[in-house]
């Protein structure tokens, strides 16, 4: 379920970063939205971890 939810999550934005960067012609919308992707698979990962003990 976290993994699922996380995939979407991180495709979306991904798309939207990608759009972003030709509207705007800018390397920032890539470089925030990177930030929020490690930080949304960073708290995925630490449930996962908490789930296994």
């Amino acid at each position: 379920m976290i993994f699922t939810s996380n995939d979407v999550i991180i495709n979306a934005g991904v798309v939207l970063a990608g759009i972003l960067v030709l509207l705007t012609d800018s390397k920032y919308p890539d470089l925030i939205i990177g930030v929020i992707i490690f930080l949304i698979v960073t708290r995925g990962a630490f449930k996962i971890l908490k789930l296994g003990k």
